[in-house]
């Protein structure tokens, strides 16, 4: 550490015995202030040079390091241009770089990437800029919401250097003054928005951060490309009871879909029962509408095929046939008694049947056959189940 101080030194005063410039170099590469002080007054007492006392400020330091790799834009590293290689008058600028020249201490141009001659001696490369667009890190704070919520937040700011001049002579500290500005913005910010409504629009708040720091440093030379929050910190218990509340939404939720599926199971059972006793009912008047029109043909075919004759007797011919049907139809099952109700016209069904038949056919065609009178016997049918019998 005390040879690379010495050879930054060396390179310095070599330059112009400045004050400033070696405090500027020390403070960059050193790591305690009392070892800087001491090896400053060790190289520079040679040449006339001495410090009574170096204050060391870590976080400044870090600031002024981060400044002087980026936009060289702090009070002291403006000054600090590296050592520059310069063949007779000739320097030769790296792209996305800009130097400005000052000629006996005033402004003269800005020089970017190329070859450029400035006079030795009278011009002087005063500040160095990068024009590339750059991250810079917010520190951590402490902001309150509008429902009185602390939150530590933090962020990352994207800036680009768009005007060299504003930001060698606007101001003294450009990415000092864009950090604290974007820290205030965003407690402002904060302070107008609830807890919820934080998380909600982030966004928003990101833009708002933006535009509040382009219209305060648009005569710095520095353009704000975005802002992006990266944590919010909530304490311990607004934590818990977040997380207890987004489970009682999430089993509000399950309980919601559960009984909604169960409406729409019930719905659909009902709809499909009515559909099928639709359906059934059609098939039930479809089959009675197709039974009392293949009766009707058969009674017609009847009426033709006794030549046209009176339907009447045919008609009762069918209710005979029929009422025989039926009988053994009941008959066939084992548990099943037929009492009818005269035991001694059993045979009368049968005897009628014939009856009817026998006047059909014994009547001449085109003369309509008499009508044969007789009193319908009913019967009594009683089921009995095999215990009973």
């Amino acid at each position: 550490m005390l040879n690379l101080n010495r050879a930054i030194l060396s390179n310095v005063i070599k330059i112009k015995h400045n004050k400033k410039l070696i405090t500027s170099a020390i403070r960059n590469y050193g790591t305690d202030g009392n070892n800087i002080t001491s090896t400053v007054n060790t190289v520079a007492k040679n040449n006339g040079i001495f410090f009574n006392k170096f204050q060391n400020n870590k976080k400044r330091r870090n600031i002024l390091y981060e400044s002087r790799n980026h936009y060289y834009t702090s009070s002291e590293n403006k000054k600090y241009t590296k050592n520059i290689l310069t063949i007779f008058g000739f320097v030769i600028i790296p792209q996305q770089t800009a130097y400005i020249v000052e000629r006996l201490g005033k402004y003269k141009k800005t020089l970017l990437a190329g070859v450029h001659f400035i006079v030795p001696f009278i011009d002087k490369i005063a500040y160095v800029f990068s024009l590339k667009e750059e991250t810079i890190t917010i520190p951590n704070q402490t902001a309150i919401t509008k429902d009185n919520v602390t939150l530590n937040i933090d962020g990352v700011l994207y800036i680009k250097c768009d005007n060299p001049y504003n930001s060698s002579y606007g101001i003294e500290d450009a990415v000092f003054a864009v950090t604290q500005l974007a820290q205030v913005t965003m407690r402002s910010e904060l302070g107008k928005l609830t807890l919820d409504a934080t998380f909600l629009e982030r966004e928003n708040l990101n833009e708002k951060i933006v535009k509040a720091i382009n219209e305060s440093a648009i005569n710095w030379g520095i353009k704000c490309m975005r802002y992006e929050i990266r944590d919010i910190i909530l304490p311990v218990n607004i934590k818990n009871a977040m997380e207890k509340q987004a489970e009682a939404e999430r089993r509000k939720r399950a309980e919601i879909l559960q009984s909604e599926g169960e409406r729409e199971s019930e719905i659909n059972i009902a709809i499909g029962k009515k559909k099928k006793s639709i359906l059934i009912a059609e098939g039930q008047s479809f089959a009675i509408k197709a039974k009392a029109d293949a009766t009707a043909e058969a009674i017609e075919i009847i009426s033709n095929k006794i030549k046209n004759l009176d339907s009447h007797n045919a008609i009762s011919l069918l209710i005979a046939e029929q009422y025989i049907d039926v009988f053994s139809n009941i008959c066939k099952n084992n548990n099943t008694v037929i009492v009818p109700a005269d035991l001694n016209n059993i045979s009368s069904l049968i005897s009628q049947s014939l009856a009817i038949y026998n006047n059909i056919k014994n009547t001449k065609p085109g003369s309509s056959p008499p009508l044969i009178n007789y009193s319908g016997h009913d019967s009594h049918v009683n089921t009995h189940s095999d215990s009973e019998k």
